[in-house]
């Protein structure tokens, strides 16, 4: 029985995203359309891959207003197990995030903190200081980033100026951010 589960568990790479989803958000329901959107994967994948969690009980469903949602099974025999693995690994490669932040515009600083160091409660997960960044580039990578990771990612922009003058100025949020644990991908500001 635990060898058809692990089977069933490790077989996708969207399968890897519906994992990341549900126990990144346990208390949360969704519907196919939410789930296609926020793993950015096709609807025939993610549809086959909730039908396996369904099998082994990783996952419920029920139907409310007409539509099917699905949820955590929070009873599952490796529940535990599966939460400390999932949540314990990276939830993305720093090296893509690298790569893909050169594309938004000419970064100054980006800085990672929040679920990508498993803290709680923390100001922001992804800080990024920079002048000429592309609206629609930042935010394909921010979905992107956020189908990875299996959660909304709580970011902040700012330009290079907005930001010398925050810093300068003793600003709370900065300083919050600066003072507790994060790890800096990019510092051309040398800080």
């Amino acid at each position: 029985m635990a060898k058809e589960i692990l089977e069933q568990l490790f077989d996708s790479p969207v399968k890897v995203k519906l994992l990341k989803l549900f126990l990144r958000n346990p208390e949360v329901s969704f519907g196919l359309r939410e789930i296609v959107k926020k793993t950015r994967a096709d609807k025939i994948s993610c549809r086959r891959q909730i039908s396996k969690l369904e099998e082994i009980k990783f996952i419920k469903s029920k139907f409310k207003s007409g539509r099917k949602i699905y949820s955590l099974n929070s009873g599952f025999v490796f529940y535990n197990e599966l939460k400390t693995l999932v949540l314990k690994s990276s939830p993305t490669s720093k090296n893509k995030i690298l790569s893909r932040l050169k594309n938004v515009g000419r970064i100054k600083l980006a800085l990672l903190s929040g679920i990508f160091l498993e803290l709680e409660n923390s100001r922001a997960d992804l800080l990024i200081v920079g002048d000429g960044i592309k609206n629609k580039k930042l935010a394909g990578f921010l979905k992107d980033l956020e189908s990875e990771v299996g959660k909304e990612i709580n970011y902040v922009v700012l330009t290079t100026a907005d930001f010398k003058y925050r810093y300068n100025m003793f600003d709370r949020f900065i300083r919050d951010i600066l003072e507790k644990p994060h790890e800096k991908l990019i510092n051309r500001l040398k800080l």
